[in-house]
């Protein structure tokens, strides 16, 4: 007998001595991996928050999630791939991974790291710029109250466009995305006339008629709308900045928190307006009203 005995165990002793054995944690008769898994239950449970496990993280993934409740999700001791994580932000699921860090701060440190995906560049801003041969353009315009301005001229000018926000996946925006969000904006503005929309007397569906005094004398001209922008302000370098800005600003992805422009008039010298995007769109409705 006793001979059977070992002869049954044997092998469970081998495979034990290998680590071939899993060790499990076990609370109000469920198992959990880890003691990680067991105190985040522990948690939920105390709070009284009803949740699941392994549930997928979204539709169609194969990767589930450890727990889950409401639109929150919680991975531990896991990481995502970057399209697991485009995925789950496009789900608009909020995700909070826990993970156990080998580095301490301190003898009090417990390792013990909680980081929200959407959240992992928050407070850390960074800036790309685009300085394109493409975002160079030509425009007229009159500054009624400059005596040199006030005849009707024009300027060949370029764009740089600097972006700044938060990181999503190592990138601000993509280049290939920015691009040609900038040049339509730029093609929107190339070969036009710029002047300050108080000096319009009258329009119709095709025409603007336009009156103002100059130390020249009084001009009046009748201009084509579809070849006219008109601003708020004179028709100055830091007003077609503004312009230019505001036609950028609404087609930028969440994450690009700020917008800069440069708009260079001919040479050496132009104007540069940053301006926080939530902040300039405010400004564009109550404009509106």
């Amino acid at each position: 007998m006793q001979k059977s005995l070992l002869e049954s165990i044997g092998p469970r002793l081998k495979q034990l001595a290998q680590g071939g054995y899993s060790r499990a944690y076990i609370e109000r008769g469920k198992r959990y991996p880890s003691s990680s898994h067991l105190l985040v239950a522990e948690i939920l449970n105390a709070l009284g928050v009803k949740h699941r496990q392994d549930e997928p993280l979204f539709p169609g993934s194969k990767v589930k999630a450890d727990f889950a409740f409401a639109n929150t999700v919680i991975l531990i001791d896991r990481e995502l791939s970057p399209e697991e994580k485009r995925r789950l932000r496009r789900s608009r699921k909020r995700c909070i991974v826990i993970t156990r860090s080998g580095k301490r701060s301190d003898s009090l440190d417990s390792g013990i790291r909680v980081v929200e995906l959407e959240n992992e560049a928050k407070g850390r801003l960074e800036t790309i710029f685009l300085d394109d041969p493409s975002f160079n353009f030509d425009y007229a315009h009159i500054l009624p109250q400059t005596e040199k301005c006030s005849v009707m001229h024009g300027h060949t000018s370029s764009a740089l466009v600097e972006m700044i926000g938060s990181p999503v996946d190592g990138m601000v925006i993509d280049f290939n995305t920015a691009k040609p969000i900038i040049r339509d904006a730029i093609r929107e503005l190339d070969h036009k006339l710029f002047i300050d929309e108080k000096y319009v007397v009258s329009r119709n569906s095709t025409h603007l008629d336009i009156k103002f005094n100059t130390v020249h004398g009084d001009f009046s001209l009748r201009v084509p709308k579809k070849t006219t922008v008109l601003l708020h302000g004179e028709a100055t370098v830091e007003n077609l900045a503004e312009e230019l800005l505001d036609r950028i600003a609404p087609r930028m992805p969440e994450n690009v928190k700020s917008i800069g422009v440069y708009v260079y008039e001919g040479l050496n010298k132009g104007a540069h307006l940053l301006a926080e995007i939530h902040k300039r769109e405010a400004e564009r409705q109550r404009r509106k009203r």
